[in-house]
């Protein structure tokens, strides 16, 4: 191995920090299930052992699962919820200080020390953008944690050009480095047989997501309900996890014929969906990156999606873009989609396959390594 020793200590090759010179925050694990925990589980399997270490609180390395890991993330919130961004009982690590942590989400630096040497991964800033999406309490800590990463200066890392721009509105630009490295499709879900899904017949609008009100599947629904589309012989359907908007999209449905709600789908179902459906529709309020546009985009099913949005940054702008809070320019996009002639739907669906494919976890990986690299050596970035 042709292995270089710097200011910094080992490094492996291309200047690679090695462990010990290298942490990983992964606190976010603890705690978080959603897409977020998937990346952060992809990118310490890449890296950790061999090239970084890893802490998952005031755990260690160990990465608590089960009943346990739920014990430990209510002890660590409580932590979080009680100190905050205090300087006594920070968590002690092994990097010293012209060492990297690199936090996978950014309300860790608050029970961590914080210099300008490390990387911080944001997936939005929602709760200082959108705070009537969130709880109180998640507005407070998410502040008060982006006021210590403003306060310091830490390299900083976006999902998307979206959340960097946004990011960028709200503290200006006075940190080591600013790059957006996009995520990737996980194509696993679309490989295997497709299934029908039962009792969707004809042709339908499709949205696939947590019912959650920052999905905004309510407006959604009233552009379904107000363009008559049930009456054309179109349905809709609705599927994702129960979220904390539920009980309102759910009592609006009820009312709207021509809608299922299917809750959790298995995938060879989601497969039929994606590959049957006549438009994807999710005019969301907030999103960091825009997977669902995304996976709908590898199936090459055209996106209808909020304006100026993650979602549309995605997809590279092929798609309908609408204004969340407006059902009738959502209904008339939707009109839009329905209206196309097939030489208009395969040239749509050929685009959006090649944009879906060429997001790989490949190409995700490397920009990484490449990232990590360079914070490595003194004065490259």
């Amino acid at each position: 191995m042709n292995e270089r020793i710097g200011p910094r200590g080992l490094r492996g090759p291309g200047g690679m920090a090695c462990a010990g010179t290298l942490l990983f925050d992964n606190s976010l694990s603890i705690l978080n299930r959603t897409g977020a925990y998937h990346i952060a589980k992809d990118l310490t399997r890449e890296f950790v052992p061999a090239r970084a270490g890893i802490r998952y609180w005031r755990l260690g390395s160990f990465a608590p699962e089960g009943l346990v890991r739920k014990i430990v993330a209510r002890l660590m919130m409580l932590e979080i919820n009680w100190l905050r961004d205090r300087e006594i009982f920070l968590i002690r690590d092994k990097v010293d200080e012209r060492g990297i942590r690199l936090f996978l989400d950014p309300l860790y630096v608050l029970r961590s020390r914080l210099t300008d040497n490390d990387i911080v991964l944001c997936h939005d800033v929602g709760p200082l953008t959108h705070g009537d999406l969130y709880d109180e309490r998640t507005c407070t800590n998410y502040r008060l944690a982006y006021e210590k990463i403003r306060r310091v200066g830490p390299g900083v890392v976006f999902v998307s050009n979206f959340s960097a721009n946004n990011f960028g509105i709200l503290f200006g630009s006075g940190f080591r480095f600013l790059k957006t490295i996009p995520l990737y499709l996980r194509t696993e879900l679309f490989d295997g047989p497709a299934k029908a899904a039962p009792g969707v017949e004809g042709p339908f609008f499709l949205t696939v997501g947590a019912f959650e009100t920052r999905k905004n599947q309510v407006a959604a629904l009233k552009a379904y309900r107000d363009g008559g589309f049930h009456g054309q012989g179109v349905g809709y359907v609705l599927c994702g996890a129960r979220g904390d908007g539920y009980a309102e999209i759910a009592k609006l449905a009820g009312t709207v014929p021509g809608v299922r709600l299917m809750g959790y789908v298995p995938d060879a179902q989601l497969r039929w969906l994606y590959g049957n459906a006549e438009a994807f529709v999710l005019p969301s309020l907030l999103e960091g990156f825009g997977m669902p546009a995304l996976e709908a985009a590898y199936m090459g099913l055209l996106p209808i999606v909020s304006t100026g949005s993650a979602l549309a940054e995605a997809v590279g702008g092929v798609c309908f873009q609408v204004q969340p809070d407006s059902p009738a320019a959502i209904a008339q996009a939707m009109g839009t989609a329905l209206s196309r002639s097939a030489a208009e739907k395969v040239q749509t669906n050929r685009l959006l396959r090649d944009i879906a494919s060429a997001a790989t976890k490949v190409w995700f990986l490397q920009q990484w390594r490449e990232l990590l690299a360079a914070a490595a050596i003194p004065g490259k970035m």
